[in-house]
């Protein structure tokens, strides 16, 4: 018997985040003309989906406001057909997690799917930065950083995944470790009405949770199989300067992959990349040397379940 055609990669791109900072590069997209420009040349490059975080233009700092993922997902939907997939892990409860989702529609809208201490001021330190240029940053990584525990009770999980199923709207669960994988198998024996294939993503490599080591994603990947079967898209990535490693082992397992200045802001020690589309030129090209396909974001939404083209969602007032 033949042996089944590999699926084609698909390729996230983390355009930015929220626990990088400014000071940390210069090629960090924060206004919204940095965000359309990067993201535009994302998908040029290679990214089947891009993945979002929103930040205050002045001073880069992490915000839910929708009036600020206004100012740049209407422009990206226009010029690229790449899927959109919002970060929805900013407030203390679901609906305040959500409340940019619900206004401007992604495709997808990211659930976490178990607490644990989040060793944040660890990326600065894998970074190479100890110098910030905004208060808000010293902050963000200064002793109140040694008390973060993410918060992602049973009920809160829960309560996301009832609004996006009530809205009709995909989840991509969000796994910082082993046991999250038996805490989204809680849920979803719980939930007959779920869209299939169910998107799982490994985030792995934070002070807290599993590192981003072969053996690690390795056993993280069977364990999803055995909880999920064929139900699902598994996507790896690795946060911090394993960020490219761990998409590459991914690839070799056969696993769709994300990159991108969320999770890393380093080529290498001392050299940074200047842009999303470089991160993704870099991995397309890796796998081209393995000859590893990439998936087309018509592909992308086909295996998801997602209409092609994108539904057109009205802008901001």
């Amino acid at each position: 018997m033949a042996k089944p055609k590999p699926k084609n990669i698909i390729v996230t791109c983390a355009v930015t985040g929220s626990t990088l900072t400014p000071s940390m590069s210069p090629y960090l997209p924060v206004t919204a003309e940095q965000m359309i420009t990067q993201s535009v040349d994302a998908v040029k490059a290679g990214a089947s989906i891009l993945h979002f975080h929103a930040r205050n233009p002045d001073d880069g700092s992490p915000t839910n406001d929708p009036k600020v993922w206004d100012s740049f997902i209407p422009a990206i939907r226009d010029q690229c057909d790449a899927v959109i997939n919002f970060s929805c892990s900013m407030g203390a409860t679901a609906e305040e997690r959500l409340s940019a989702a619900m206004v401007l529609r992604p495709e997808i809208a990211t659930v976490i799917v178990g607490s644990m201490n989040y060793g944040r001021f660890k990326k600065a330190h894998d970074q190479g930065v100890s110098e910030f240029k905004h208060e808000w940053e010293r902050e963000f990584y200064g002793p109140k950083s040694y008390h973060i525990v993410t918060a992602n009770t049973f009920h809160k999980i829960d309560r996301m995944i009832d609004i996006c199923l009530e809205q009709n709207m995909l989840m991509e669960f969000e796994c910082y470790d082993v046991g999250h994988l038996y805490i989204l198998d809680y849920h979803l024996q719980r939930k007959p009405t779920m869209h299939k294939p169910i998107i799982v993503q490994f985030l792995t490599g934070i002070l807290g949770g599993i590192p981003s080591s072969i053996e690690h994603l390795l056993h993280m990947k069977q364990t999803a199989e055995n909880l999920f079967g064929s139900d699902m898209e598994l996507f790896i990535h690795g946060t911090g300067p394993q960020n490219m490693k761990a998409a590459t082992f991914g690839a070799m397992m056969g696993t769709n992959l994300r990159i991108g200045q969320e999770d890393n802001l380093q080529e290498r020690p001392g050299r940074l990349f200047t842009s999303n589309a470089e991160q993704v030129t870099k991995i397309v090209r890796i796998m081209e040397e393995f000859d590893i396909k990439i998936a087309t974001p018509e592909e992308a939404r086909q295996r998801l379940g997602l209409p092609h083209p994108a539904p057109k969602v009205a802008r901001l007032a």
